[in-house]
């Protein structure tokens, strides 16, 4: 499974070579879609360029994204963009997540995308996991296992093949695997009852794919990562788990697998683990390295024709049982009657507030309730303060947004002139992010630290995960709302001026 470099083609019937290169040169049998890939502005022309795409193809494709909800979303507008799985777990309402799988399962089917690489069903138990966070249900692998598998039966009940990731887990990881190659150095029976629990309950549930993870388990295998340990993929999740689905790696330009053995050197190994299909979204040279690495491999005989043979049959099973050569091309014309309807906008405001979290409020600031001219300000150095700021006008039309920008000194004098006319304070806080600018975490503290010493009403909300608000222990008054997408910033605004009851529950444990 290939994605191809740089933007999608300007118009609606042509797509570009390196698109074209990847399915009618090389056949793969996927086609991958990242951000870059969609036209935000006119879904319409990703429509045509996947119709093309089908159209090129001997086999009917799989079309893939990753369509988490929350922030990993690679379609972000013009669809109904589900709030985390985090968020879900704090509903506790298991019904959600198969309902928001469903619906982003329509919307997916609409843009012409039969194959999403979603649930997450990685057992967030570190805090300080950089990469999976809010992406995971809970730190509680029974509540993993249960809400992955409602979301696996609202894809695949919808007709979107579903993906369980990122196998034997990735959520007790201090190392973004993008970047490094992390280890989970705990036993087997540690393993068994944490992190591999969660697959268990998928296979049973009857998970059509599962995507391997880049990160050594010495206690599994002592020499390679999972995606490339025949001994984790055959031995454990073949032979031991009974699982006969389609196996996918995650990308193999990943720096856990490229800095370490080489993409083309990598996907052979992979598929000489057990894989099914080699996940390689970027780089063209590199995809066309892998693709003569494994031809070679194969015509030397260090992979068998019946090891792919074996990979083969299973994903023409899959593309029979998803009658996806019946459904090869999708009709452009539909998307305004599929897209955003009233009944999926609603789920995503009822998921939403359901998870907006009060997680204190000792001074019983919340709901906030300011005398009649009072000014709310809503202050910050993220990039959420100009909506969260919109939200709360919605709330209370006296308020208003004041991004610090500048040096330290700069910041602090910003933010001190903001919260002298303020009557009450609302601050956005968040990690710094994967893929964005860093925030200076120690600014952005000192910054709730100084206005929390003014001795005014201050709230500071989480607007991604929830441990950042160990870092503000000094503020009594916190709200969590596990994402910042649409419908997020309008629930933590409505909780705060009492519109609505604070009912989500914290999924995971800050400490202390």
């Amino acid at each position: 499974m290939f994605g191809w470099e740089g933007d999608n083609p300007t118009d609606d019937t042509t797509v570009c070579a390196k698109a074209r290169e990847i399915v009618e040169d090389i056949e793969a049998g996927g086609i991958v879609l990242m951000g870059r890939n969609v036209r935000h502005d006119d879904l319409s022309v990703t429509v045509n360029t996947l119709n093309e795409l089908q159209s090129l193809s001997r086999e009917p494709l799989l079309t893939n994204c990753d369509q988490e909800g929350g922030m990993v979303a690679r379609f972000v507008e013009g669809v109904t963009v589900m709030p985390s799985n985090m968020a879900l777990g704090a509903t506790r309402r298991p019904d959600l997540a198969y309902r928001a799988a469903a619906a982003c399962a329509e919307e997916l089917k609409a843009v012409g995308i039969n194959y999403n690489f979603a649930p997450t069903i990685d057992v967030n138990n570190n805090p300080d996991n950089p990469i999976i966070g809010t992406r995971s249900y809970s730190e509680s692998p029974d509540v993993v296992s249960e809400f992955g598998v409602q979301a696996i039966r609202g894809y695949q009940d919808t007709g979107v093949i579903a993906c369980a990731k990122h196998f034997p887990g990735h959520g007790d990881t201090a190392v973004d695997s993008h970047l490094a190659l992390p280890s989970v150095p705990y036993n087997r029976g540690r393993l068994d009852e944490i992190e591999l629990k969660p697959y268990r309950a998928a296979i049973a549930a009857g998970v059509s794919s599962i995507m391997t993870t880049h990160i050594m388990f010495p206690a599994l295998d002592p020499d390679l990562p999972s995606t490339l340990s025949k001994k984790i993929i055959t031995g454990i999740l073949r032979d031991e788990m009974g699982y006969d689905g389609v196996i996918v790696t995650d990308s193999m330009e990943m720096k856990a697998i490229a800095d370490n053995w080489g993409t083309p050197e990598a996907s052979v190994l992979a598929i000489e683990a057990g894989v099914d299909m080699v996940l390689i979204p970027h780089t063209q040279s590199t995809q066309r390295a892998s693709f003569e690495a494994i031809l070679k491999a194969v015509k030397d005989g260090r992979i068998s024709e019946s090891r792919l043979d074996e990979s083969v049959a299973r994903l023409t099973a899959l593309k029979q049982q998803y009658k996806l050569n019946e459904r090869r091309f999708t009709d452009p014309k539909a998307l305004g009657s599929l897209l955003r309807t009233n009944e999926h906008l609603a789920l995503q405001k009822e998921i939403a507030e359901l998870s907006a979290t009060l997680v204190r409020n000792e001074d019983e600031v919340v709901p906030l309730g300011p005398g009649v001219g009072a000014v709310v300000s809503v202050i910050g150095m993220h990039g959420t303060v100009p909506a969260l700021a919109e939200a709360v006008k919605r709330q209370w039309p006296n308020a208003n947004a004041v991004q610090l920008e500048g040096d330290r000194d700069e910041v602090m004098r910003q933010a001190m002139a903001a919260a002298e006319r303020a009557d009450a304070i609302i601050v956005p806080v968040c990690p710094s992010e994967p893929w964005r600018a860093p925030t200076d975490q120690q600014l952005q503290a000192d910054v709730v630290k100084a206005l929390n010493g003014l001795g005014k009403k201050l709230i500071v909300v989480a607007v991604r995960e929830p441990y950042i608000l160990r870092r503000f222990t000094e503020v009594k008054t916190q709200v969590c709302t596990y994402g910042y997408r649409e419908g997020s910033m309008d629930a933590a605004a409505a909780l705060i001026f009492g519109k609505i009851e604070p009912k989500g529950t914290l999924p995971v444990t800050i400490p202390a």
